[in-house]
């Protein structure tokens, strides 16, 4: 019953997406309310600025992969994480139709959070992000930012497998998401971390943690699957009045079809190979 529930909302989001493309017809980056759109050949992504929905729809070629991606934070080592549009109201500035730059900022921290979608039109697309921690108070905090990632290849929740991988120093930068479908690839990169954290798992155990009014740390268990799979980021950084830490990530999806393509070619090549040694 949770598969076919979230199944269908992620096909009326994908409805949602598809009609409000249409409406803005794909020339510029748009906002209606919050919802913005980032829209490059055959792939667009909606972003919610106004609730933990977040990035909640991508598209390659007709297909969505994403259910949902957002972040959280804590300051302190107690007390519950909170979504950052819970910090402001958004503040967005765009230079395209594939880019926009999302603002949160009160007395206590700032983050800022840069999109750029890439779609060269051949069945993949690759969405980079610069996130932007900034400590806006007048003492040293201690802040715990969370990515939280769900996404559903090809449309569907099941039979997905994940696993996280690390660069040889316990770093977990790079985490790649499965399913008879296609693959997601995302790699992390915060060099101003004091330590950073991961977690695989089921949905929704990692995005009930997030929401439960107490403090979340990542496990670092590292693989989930197959099934309904989600995953985690965490980096942790202590930072003076006026500094940031900043967050670099890549995001490549390829598009089902393409995949499909390619297997139907890699299996009439074995075919043709066969038959010449026949």
């Amino acid at each position: 019953m949770k598969i076919f529930e979230k199944s269908f909302v992620s096909s009326a989001r994908w409805c949602e997406g598809a009609l409000f493309a249409i409406l803005v017809g794909g020339l510029v980056s748009q906002s209606q309310g919050q919802i913005y759109t980032l829209t490059q050949n055959d792939s667009s992504a909606l972003i919610d600025a106004g609730s933990q929905a977040g990035v909640y729809n991508w598209s390659v070629g007709g297909v969505n992969q994403l259910y949902q991606q957002w972040f959280w934070y804590r300051v302190g080592s107690s007390g519950p994480e909170s979504s950052i549009d819970t910090i402001s109201p958004v503040t967005e500035t765009s230079s395209g139709a594939n880019k926009a730059t999302l603002t949160y900022a009160n007395s206590t921290i700032s983050v800022k959070t840069a999109y750029t979608l890439l779609a060269p039109g051949n069945g993949t697309a690759t969405m980079s992000e610069q996130i932007t921690v900034m400590n806006t108070s007048g003492q040293s905090q201690d802040y715990h930012f969370f990515q939280y990632s769900d996404f559903d290849l090809g449309a569907s929740p099941a039979g997905q497998s994940v696993q996280f991988y690390n660069n040889g120093s316990s770093v977990y930068y790079e985490v790649i998401q499965t399913g008879a479908m296609g693959s997601v690839v995302e790699t992390a990169n915060a060099p101003g971390a004091s330590s950073s954290e991961v977690q695989a798992g089921y949905y929704p155990a990692l995005l009930n943690a997030l929401n439960d009014g107490a403090a979340t740390t990542l496990n670092n268990s590292l693989s989930a699957g197959p099934g309904d799979v989600d995953y985690a980021y965490e980096w942790d950084a202590t930072l003076a009045p006026g500094t940031s830490l900043l967050i670099s990530k890549l995001i490549s999806v390829p598009e089902p079809s393409s995949l499909a393509l390619i297997a139907s070619g890699m299996v009439a090549l074995a075919w043709l190979k066969r038959r010449s040694r026949a």
